[in-house]
């Protein structure tokens, strides 16, 4: 029985959770998904919006939180579902899409998990070449190495790693956060020379807003895998409410941080910076402060990538089992964080990386947006191998934001379309 034990490897894959495996409760997930979001990934979404936008200091803390708190909204959401059917989020997807029509989205998810994977991957890397002195390709191995031994034990081994690795975090990014607001302008305006900077600050709020909108919706897809050993009867308000405080407070927190490290670090070379190097910046000659910035950006990334390489190895398991293939969930696991790591060779180009990462960004919540819509809206309702409706309110969903592409308010249109005609389909459902 594998229950709450924390030193045995998760045996179960796509199966349902039963009731004596069922275990924890709602208040679990608030540290589960803070540390998760108390990582580098976060405070590379404010360094962004300032450096690469131009966003004021001011304007962008209003648009990260308005895109955090959107974006949270719907991770708690979905987290619902966990308890009630103990499956991971790509099956519960079927219920909408079904069978055969959930394929792409397992398939989404899966090289979704593979690319946050790799992003990270290059973060910590960078962090422990600069900490041991060792090459990039030394760094990155020993990475990978620790990420996956956390995501082959599986569930309960994460929920106590972001547990423990929480506590670190918030030690080392209030470390950093004293040095940043020391140096930081508070009141620094709109800047026009910005690599990206257009539509003045409004431009830059609503581009702030999409970007952490992006990021917030980037777990929605996996929302369900850490909830599901829960008991059947937990209180949905509490999963709710526990899911949105965890990440919220993390990530809104770290975002703001990295806006005002933007702002604390002048000159072009912060827009391109990776989290090391913003450390390095910021601590200059003090090498005390190097190494414990260093540190934090290292278990920063670790807390994130656990649950992008489990997730992502569930999704392939999704993917496969609806093709007719059947893989064993650690072994998949090991598989994903390996393809992560063979992406994660071009961290080695920071500037390259800081350009990856928002490219991924985008790509990232362009289907996820709509996709979380209609799994918000569906109200668990069971297709066969093909939802249609869902398809089609997705489909609507991408073409809406089209004409936006590129633009931050695309991800909310994406989402509205495919909600409401998901929503008006259910409405007539239940009326006939």
């Amino acid at each position: 029985m594998y229950g709450a034990n924390v030193a045995v490897v998760e045996p179960h894959g796509l199966d349902a959770i039963d009731a004596n495996e069922r275990h924890g409760s709602p208040r679990d997930l608030f540290g589960l998904w803070f540390g998760a979001n108390a990582e580098t990934a976060n405070f590379a979404v404010g360094i962004i919006a300032v450096a690469l936008y131009g966003t004021s200091l001011a304007g962008a803390v209003v648009g990260l939180a308005i895109g955090s708190v959107l974006g949270y909204s719907v991770v708690s959401f979905v987290s619902l579902a966990g308890p009630r059917f103990g499956l991971p989020q790509m099956m519960i997807s079927r219920r909408a899409f079904g069978r055969d029509g959930n394929v792409l989205f397992a398939i989404f998810a899966f090289l979704a998990g593979v690319g946050w994977f790799s992003i990270d991957c290059i973060f910590g890397a960078q962090a422990l070449g600069a900490l041991l002195h060792v090459s990039y390709p030394v760094a990155l191995a020993l990475t990978l190495c620790g990420t996956i031994v956390i995501a082959v034990y599986g569930y309960n081994a994460i929920h106590l790693f972001e547990r423990f690795a929480s506590v670190a975090m918030l030690a080392g990014f209030s470390l950093i956060a004293v040095v940043v607001l020391a140096h930081a302008h508070l009141d620094a305006p709109f800047d026009a020379h910005a690599p990206f900077a257009a539509g003045g600050e409004v431009g830059g709020i609503a581009f702030a807003a999409g970007l952490a909108f992006a990021y917030a919706i980037g777990w929605a897809p996996c929302a369900s895998d850490y909830a599901r050993y829960l008991p059947a009867a937990s209180s949905p308000r509490a999963i709710g409410l526990w899911a949105f405080g965890g990440g919220l407070l993390a990530s809104l927190s770290l975002e703001i941080l990295g806006a005002a490290a933007a702002t604390a670090v002048r000159g072009p070379g912060i827009a391109g910076a990776t989290p090391a190097q913003t450390v390095g910046l910021l601590a200059g000659t003090n090498g005390a402060l190097a190494v414990a910035g260093l540190l934090t950006v290292l278990v920063g990334t670790m807390n994130g990538n656990v649950m992008n390489l489990y997730s992502g190895a569930l999704s392939l398991l999704v993917a496969a089992a609806a093709l007719g293939r059947t893989l064993v969930r650690w072994q998949a696991a090991v598989g994903v964080g390996l393809a992560g790591g063979a992406l994660a060779v071009v961290g080695a180009d920071p500037v390259a990386t800081a350009h990856v990462y928002g490219n991924f960004l985008g790509l990232l919540s362009t289907w996820a947006a709509p996709w979380a819509a209609i799994v918000i809206a569906s109200r668990g309702v069971t297709a066969g191998r093909y939802g249609w409706t869902a398809l089609i309110a997705w489909s609507a969903g991408i073409a809406a934001g089209l004409p936006f592409w590129q633009q931050p308010w695309s991800y909310f249109v994406s989402f509205a379309v495919a909600y409401a005609i998901e929503a008006g389909a259910m409405g007539t459902r239940s009326r006939k």
